[in-house]
């Protein structure tokens, strides 16, 4: 029989609601709108199909496995990442109706009282935003290994969509009513705490293999650093052999080749030949960028050190410090410091920079200013990382306009 069904139709808009609002923030298909508006068409659809199946259960099942394949249709998401938030939003349905089926059944004259019902899903839908979305609804990919848990969600999820349905033939009992009520929302909250450690786990899952791919870019730099800095002390030697043999001939050109070769040649010897590239390398740059760098190192101090460890922990330091003078209008401040000194038993690293942005912190790091924050930063993390191989760790604080990194790492970890 063809009718209109308004119990499946709230359910549907409940779910939706909770469903919208954690994708909230994901990117969009194309023709986003006409792609919602068909989605939309054919859950109504189902809705005036609902008789022609037998069991209520098995009507739910399927729309919510349409709604998983709309919000693929609608998102750019892959199908796990579908399902991970469409399990989260019937999660949150779920809580929602418990809570509200508590209300009607123990608090004396809610039962009529729409305001009650639209309190209890409002306050449920802003808490989702602030709770959920804005912290993690953000290009975010469930990986392929992370699906099995989503099923015990799921399959959690369902069993109490089949317990409220069997409570339904008892609406008279109202102590079946409290433990089953009690019982969603225990299962639904367990099912989001799930989610959301599922989602941590792969944020730094994530983090880690960025991490290793930069290191291991690093140590590529490094190598092919190496081998500019033989063939430039090649053609520095050969140009000052060029030089003492022909001064007159090359006129004034000798004292700018001079002063060339004296940046190049700065006497930059800390004992460790992974620091001393990295110092060469950021010399150069700074003395071509009119930025002063000034550098205390005892190298010998990190000999326990993977070589390219060295090259990455240094040259995030000292990129993020000529990232941030660069950025001065005054020439006068655009000066880095660097040391590496023993305390007692540690070996500790000290970067000082001028700045000019108001900082705010998170989790211990200074939070992006750039325009995409969750693209960025992984030059500090990569450093922390670096810092906590070696059990070591990482503070960063900021004083006035100077920027301070300190590093203590144990010298025999």
């Amino acid at each position: 029989m063809i009718a209109f069904h308004l119990s499946p139709f709230v359910v549907l808009i409940e779910l939706l609601a909770s469903i919208g609002i954690l994708l909230l923030l994901q990117e969009k298909r194309p023709h986003f709108l006409l792609r919602v508006l068909l989605c939309g068409t054919i859950l109504v659809f189902m809705n005036f199909m609902w008789d022609l199946f037998v069991f209520d259960n098995l009507a739910y099942m399927l729309q919510f496995v349409v709604i998983v394949f709309a919000v693929l249709f609608c998102y750019k998401l892959n199908p796990i990442s579908a399902l991970y938030w469409s399990t989260a939003g019937l999660a949150i349905q779920h809580l929602s109706y418990s809570l509200l089926t508590l209300g009607i059944n123990y608090i004396p004259g809610i039962m009529t009282s729409l305001a009650y019902t639209i309190v209890i899903y409002i306050t449920i839908l802003v808490c989702e935003y602030f709770l959920i979305t804005r912290r993690f609804g953000k290009d975010f990919e469930l990986r392929d290994n992370q699906f099995k848990l989503t099923i015990v969600s799921l399959i959690a999820m369902f069993s109490c969509t089949l317990l409220n349905s069997y409570r339904m033939n008892y609406s008279s009992d109202s102590d079946l009513i409290f433990v089953t009520s009690i019982y969603s929302i225990i299962c639904s909250l367990l099912a989001l705490v799930l989610q959301l450690g599922l989602f941590e786990k792969t944020q730094m899952e994530m983090e880690m293999s960025v991490l290793e791919q930069i290191i291991a870019n690093d140590k590529q730099h490094y190598d092919d650093s190496m081998q500019n800095m033989e063939l430039l002390n090649m053609y520095c030697h050969d140009l000052k052999y060029f030089l003492r043999r022909n001064a007159d001939e090359v006129g004034s050109f000798k004292s700018q080749a001079e002063k060339f070769l004296s940046t190049f040649d700065a006497d930059i010897s800390t004992y460790n030949h992974a620091l001393d590239t990295i110092l060469t390398e950021k010399s150069l740059y700074c003395a071509n960028n009119d930025i002063e760098l000034t550098c205390m190192a005892d190298g010998q101090l990190l000999s326990y050190m993977d070589t390219a460890d060295i090259y990455a922990m240094f040259g995030n330091l000292l990129s993020n410090a000529i990232e941030a003078v660069s950025a001065l209008e005054n020439k006068d401040k655009r000066m880095i410091s660097l040391t590496v000194r023993r305390r007692n038993d540690f070996v500790h690293i000290l970067v000082d920079n001028y700045y000019d942005n108001t900082l705010s912190f998170h989790n211990g790091l200074p939070e992006s200013t750039k325009d995409q924050p969750h693209l960025h930063g992984y030059g500090l993390k990569s450093i922390k990382y670096l810092a906590e191989k070696y059990n070591g760790n990482l503070t960063i604080s900021a004083d006035d306009d100077v920027f301070h990194v300190n590093i203590l790492m144990p010298i025999n970890p």
